[in-house]
């Protein structure tokens, strides 16, 4: 009996070790596993994110890639490469490119700082002619001038100075241009105006936005009634919605204001600027200057069409920049109208109403970016 026992004892202590031989075999086969798995996954991952990092260099080579469209993909087999850019922070660019790998993902995002196209840093801009044709024009254009076109003095009795002019210049340096916002392949149609200047609204809190819709003319006076408007949006059809700006009070110390029309924009200037104010205007169909009091403006004048400065009877300073794509018309200027630059960014960051728009050979950031990081 006591023989049998024993071979008990010995049976149950062999299961003991056969289960303890079982059990590190199954802890070491499991942890082959996991090591296989760790290092494919780690194989995944690595694959993953260099394929981000590819996309990021692509984009770095090519920062046009995106401009006709806001994604760029490359898929081959099971690996994939997806660019994205975001501007809809006016002070930087925001680039994302996410690689896949086997279902795995890694993105690496990079930020480009805002900066203001070329033409900000120019006292006048044109994209064609300047032409002085009133018989009488007294001008002075303080530093840079810089014009697709040429000078073209007609007037009988001119007196023109000039500081500092360059003609023939590229007209990307020189003009400003409206993104292809309709996807159509054609950039800086009306359309394209249209609609980016609806999407420049939507970043603005409804209290800092005034949108006019019609075809008729309206008159504006930058007074008191508008204080705590940065735009004021006058929409009609093509070469419609047309601006009359009319000085009452003018603008407070510090306070700037956009005027966008559809249409012409017509400026009485009367009375002075307020210290650090500016009174910024974007036209489609063309701008139109008079004086009839000594006067000053400061900020950007901008239009698609032609800006003409006529029938000044007084002295005036513009302070700022005038970038005019269709070229400019100076006609009887009785009294001297002087353009002196002033920079009307901060920071790189160009008026309300101007984000988004391409010139100066730039696409509105700088080169290289600023910021890089893995998400």
């Amino acid at each position: 009996m006591k023989k049998l026992n024993n071979k008990g004892a010995v049976l149950i202590l062999a299961y003991i070790v056969l289960f303890v031989l079982l059990t590190l075999s199954a802890g070491i086969a499991s942890f082959n596993i996991n090591e296989h798995n760790y290092a494919r996954r780690h194989y995944f991952t690595t694959a993953a994110f260099w394929l981000a990092e590819a996309g990021i260099n692509t984009f770095m080579k090519d920062p046009r890639m995106l401009d006709q469209t806001g994604s760029y993909t490359i898929q081959d087999g099971n690996s994939m490469i997806h660019v994205t850019k975001d501007d809809s922070n006016f002070r930087h660019r925001t680039v994302t490119a996410t690689g896949t790998f086997a279902g795995i993902e890694k993105s690496i995002q990079i930020t480009y700082p805002a900066k203001a196209p070329e033409v900000f840093r120019n006292t006048v801009s044109a994209n064609g002619d300047l032409v002085i044709d009133g018989k009488k024009a007294m001008v002075a254009i303080n530093d840079k001038t810089r014009l697709n076109g040429k000078i073209i003095d007609r007037g009988e009795h001119s007196r023109v100075f000039i500081e500092d002019k360059d003609e023939g210049v590229n007209a990307g340096l020189v003009s400003l241009t409206y993104p292809d916002a309709n996807n159509n392949g054609i950039a800086d149609e009306f359309a394209d105006f249209v609609q980016v200047n609806r999407d420049i609204l939507q970043n603005y809190p409804p209290e800092e936005v005034l949108y006019i819709k019609g075809n008729g003319t309206y008159l504006l006076a930058p007074n008191s009634s508008l204080d705590g408007k940065k735009i004021i949006y006058v929409e009609g059809d093509e070469g419609n919605g047309n601006v009359i700006i009319l000085f009452g009070e003018g603008l407070k110390k510090d306070q700037k204001m956009t005027i966008i029309s559809t249409g012409t924009v017509v400026h009485n200037q009367t009375g002075f600027a307020a210290p650090d104010s500016q009174l910024n205007i974007i036209s489609w169909a063309g701008y139109l200057e008079t004086v009839a009091l000594p006067s000053s403006h400061n900020g950007v004048i901008y239009t698609h069409g032609i800006a003409h400065f006529d029938g000044i009877y007084d002295t005036t300073v513009t302070n700022g920049s005038v970038i005019a794509n269709g070229g400019i018309a100076i006609g009887e200027i009785w009294s001297t109208k002087a353009f002196n630059y002033a920079d009307t960014t901060i920071d790189e960051i160009v008026p309300a109403g101007f984000e988004g728009l391409i010139g100066g050979g730039t696409s509105g950031y700088v080169a290289k970016p600023d910021a890089w990081k893995a998400i």
